[in-house]
């Protein structure tokens, strides 16, 4: 504490040893709304004069002004030259002007009009930014459409959109949240020509937008920022198809506009889901915006979502022992209903420049009814059959509510910041299940058989409570300093009911099975941070304290649990802004992790009776540390861009598991899963991208690449192990886009290595080539060709589950009215292929699956597109 003191004393010390000066900040577009780029700009302050050019985004800083009265001119070529007068004596030593908004110059006598080119992608501190009217979209193109073309963005066949590596799950509109069940129901169905821009944002938060101090990993954000002249009028998308065996898909976006008023209307519903079985999706969303005032904004959504499925699987599961290797394989049907339920609403409040108070809340309930029946096959160091059926109904309510307000100061531009947030979730689920065994003899005869009848409830309801506040202080004109105090308060209530039934169905409960267990967590964290934003650098530097606990107690007996942790972390952070278009961060964190509830309870959990579940009260906390390197770079002049990101993560005293296999009554072995802390966890990532755009857009080229290793500890009959897994992949793109014909290919490699240690034998390696092709060809007119094709190679996997399908559908579509109703003739899955392939790890387990597809399908489809805006005819 008394470095702490000394590290304050020496940074107030500081804004005492600078004379007072001033940042110019401002923004320069044209009368369209179009950033103006290199544009020339000159400060004159008394006898100072100042000269510096727009960014790529339209912004200009002026740093070290000595004096609030200036003046400002700007020229730029083909535009004509600007100038204006400023007195700013009342405002901080942060001095943003208005807009600047400049027009273009005529020639009467030529009549042509000279304007700059747009850049395709600007790439802005925490946003990549890409202009829709650059990618050379067809009329009644969406989204998804763009967003495939974009670099450093992937689009799966099923509409998952990530970046970077990472799943996009965030959807706003203009900047503004939009709910979504999931976000490809949007950006399948939104009319491409509706959209200005397309941002990726690195989003901290709200405290992180206010005082521009950010922490944590951020959350990636697509942001839809749709044309400023469609502020009048109205748009809908309509699609309804019908095919072979009962399929059927329908969609409807409208969008309605009134200035600040906006009313969006979307859902869809359908039954051809990729997998086989049957699988029924349905949703509908209302969003609803509006700005009543210019200090005040509200939105609303209101979504509910229906989800039915009958779906079969196969997948095979290894399992390393100190017994030996178990091998199971599984044969699943798996049927569920699902509904669910939210709202969210907010209101903004911005009283004065720097000034905001904004409420939020939302509510959600989640229901669900499923039936699982699981076939396992067990061979290995032991031969075992076991028919188990689930029936598992479970309801989720969520409810939350927050409140954030800051507050920029008009002397020395101090900012004081303040959020708090509340919610409640439960949990509540009730499974009634039956675990048929048969056990064998060594010589594979049927030794004995064993039935057991159970019924769990398990309750699990969570109180959370986040309260922060943020003070910053100047120090000077392009530096600062910040005091934070955050605490999240939790409160958890948990409970666990076993009953078995006899076959004569008497119900019987099982205390040693059953646990009421409830625990207290406080996290908090006390941050003093110093901030230097030059022109090209940007630092922040300083200290956290996290003192944390946790505190919890069962019914059973059992030793209380009670956790302390208090860590000292620096605060770190990095950005140097290098020529043309560079941008370079790195940045530190360090954050406490805490057990789950799982993790803690001692009371036995036999969802599965062959792989109990067993919670350690005695659980440490963790502490994770955090490294990221982040690359990005926009060369305008050559027209490719480069995004890189590094990752190292290592976590201390971290919760693994250790599997320790026991005799059951039958002489066969059951495998437990117990919990303790350790040391030596830890793991790298490497992401990047590429793209080259030939010719303004019609040839482009893409390489992307991720590479990962994991060192991952867990113990064996309390035996330290590690299990390492190498993972990488490689894709190369290109498109052709021309007037008559689109076409996309593409190549990635997958490979995918896991070794234990120690172990003979255990070693598996996946590989997998994918080969796609997409086009689609115009002619006559009206008339389209299209067809998309996806061939995987796969080795490595078991035998059983052997499979290298392509997939290949193709349609014709033919456009009528003018183009506002398409009808469109389809078949999916031309070739009917019947299954695909995955992996995944879990602790001393690899399951590889192997999921039935749905069989070849035809469908007819018929896509109205109408939109009326003031001025349009």
């Amino acid at each position: 504490m008394k470095r702490i003191c000394l590290l304050v004393c020496f940074f107030l010390g500081l804004r005492h040893l600078s004379a007072q000066t001033f940042t110019v900040t401002g923004l320069i577009k044209d009368t369209t709304g179009q950033e103006i780029i290199a544009a020339n700009v000159w400060l004159t302050a008394g006898k100072d004069s100042l000269h510096a050019a727009s960014n790529e985004t339209g912004r200009f800083t002026f740093s070290g002004v000595n004096q609030p009265a200036f003046s400002l001119r700007v020229s730029v070529l083909g535009y004509e030259t600007w100038s204006k007068s400023y007195d700013f004596h009342n405002a901080g030593s942060q001095i943003d002007v208005p807009v600047i908004t400049l027009v273009m110059k005529t020639s009467t006598l030529q009549e042509v009009i000279i304007k700059g080119k747009q850049a395709p992608v600007v790439i802005k501190e925490d946003t990549i930014e890409y202009r829709a009217s650059q990618y050379h979209l067809r009329e009644n193109s969406v989204a998804e459409d763009l967003l495939r073309r974009l670099p450093g963005v992937d689009v799966d066949k099923d509409g998952n959109v990530t970046m970077m590596g990472k799943k996009i799950t965030k959807l706003r509109i203009n900047g503004k949240d939009y709910l979504v069940d999931d976000i490809k129901t949007l950006t399948r169905i939104l009319p491409v020509d509706m959209i200005e821009k397309i941002q990726l944002v690195d989003d901290y938060g709200d405290m992180a937008r206010v005082t521009g101090r950010k922490s944590g990993e951020p959350q990636q954000v697509l942001n839809i920022q749709t044309k400023s002249e469609l502020n009048k009028g109205v748009q809908m998308q309509t699609i309804v198809g019908a095919g072979n065996d009962g399929r059927y898909n329908a969609a409807l976006l409208a969008n309605y506009f009134s200035g600040s008023h906006q009313l969006s209307v979307s859902g869809n519903t359908n039954n051809t889901s990729a997998l086989a079985g049957t699988a029924t999706n349905s949703n509908a969303t209302v969003n609803y915006r509006d700005q009543p005032t210019k200090t005040l904004s509200l939105n609303a959504s209101l979504m509910g979502g229906h989800t039915a499925s009958n779906i079969q699987s196969l997948s095979n599961v290894t399992t390393v022992t100190n017994e030996g290797t178990l091998y199971i394989a599984n044969n699943t049907s798996s049927y569920s209903n699902n509904d669910n339920y939210a709202f969210y609403g907010g209101a903004e409040y911005k009283p004065a420049n720097g000034d905001m108070l904004n409420f939020n809340m939302n509510m959600s309930l989640n229901t669900a009814q499923n039936v699982n029946i699981v076939s396992a096959l067990q061979t290995g160091y032991q031969k075992k059959d076991q028919l188990t059926k689930n029936i598992i109904s479970s309801r989720i309510p969520v409810i939350g509510a927050g409140l954030f307000g800051s507050h920029r100061f008009n002397t020395k531009g101090r900012v004081l910041s303040l959020s708090l947030y509340m919610s409640y979730t439960g949990n509540h689920n009730d499974q009634d299940g039956t675990n048929d065994i048969l056990y064998y003899n060594a010589d594979s005869t049927l030794a004995k058989d064993s039935l057991l009848h159970q019924l769990l409830n398990k309750q699990n309801n969570d109180f959370i409570t986040s309260a922060q506040v943020s003070w910053i202080e100047p120090v000077d004109s392009t530096s600062s300093i910040e005091l934070r105090y955050l605490i999240n308060y939790t409160r958890s209530d948990n409970t666990q009911v076993t009953d078995w039934l006899d076959t004569e169905g008497k119900q019987q409960r099982i205390d040693a099975l059953s646990n009421e267990f409830k625990y207290n967590l406080s996290q908090q964290q006390l941050e003093l941070n110093f901030r230097k934003n030059l022109r090209k650098f940007d630092y922040t530097l300083g200290v956290r304290l996290m003192p944390s606990g946790l505190s919890g107690r069962g019914t059973n007996g059992e030793a209380p649990a009670k956790l302390h942790s208090t860590p000292l972390a620096p605060v770190l952070r990095i950005q140097y802004k290098l020529p043309r278009s560079q941008f370079i961060s790195l940045f530190y964190n360090g954050v406490v992790i805490f057990p789950g509830y799982q993790q803690l309870q001692p009371a036995p959990d036999l969802t599965n009776t062959e792989f109990p579940i067993i919670g350690n009260p005695l659980l440490k906390a963790g502490f994770t540390h955090s490294v990221f390197l982040n690359y990005r770079s926009l060369n305008t002049a050559n027209t490719h861009t480069l995004f890189v990101h590094l990752a190292a993560n290592y976590t201390k005293n971290k919760v693994v598991t250790n599997t320790v296999t026991v005799k059951d009554s039958f002489n066969t072995v059951k495998q437990e899963t117990h919990y303790l802390n350790t040391d030596g966890d830890y793991n790298y990532r490497f992401v990047y991208g590429w793209s080259k755009r030939i010719q303004d857009g019609k040839y482009n080229f893409y390489l992307d690449g991720t590479a990962s290793y994991n060192n991952n500890v867990l113990y064996v009959q309390d035996v330290k192990n590690y299990a390492r897994n190498l993972a990488m992949s490689q894709s190369a793109r290109s498109n052709m886009l021309l007037s008559w014909i689109e076409l996309m290919g593409g190549v990635t490699y997958l490979y995918n290595r896991n070794v234990y240690i120690p172990g003979d034998n255990n070693t598996t390696n996946i590989t997998t080539w994918t080969f796609n092709l997409v086009g689609k060809v115009y002619f006559l007119k009206t008339f389209a060709f299209g067809f998309d094709a996806n061939k995987q190679l796969n080795s490595g996997y078991s035998g059983s589950l052997s499979s290298n399908p392509l997939m290949a559908n193709v349609f014709l579509e033919k456009m009528f009215f003018k183009k506002r109703l398409t009808a469109r003739a389809q078949v999916f899955n031309l070739l009917d292929e019947n299954a695909r392939l995955s992996q995944a790890i879990n602790g001393n387990s690899v399951t590889e699956s192997r999921d039935n597809l749905l069989s070849r399908y035809f469908m007819f489809t018929l896509q109205l597109d109408l939109k009326k805006f003031k001025g349009s005819k």
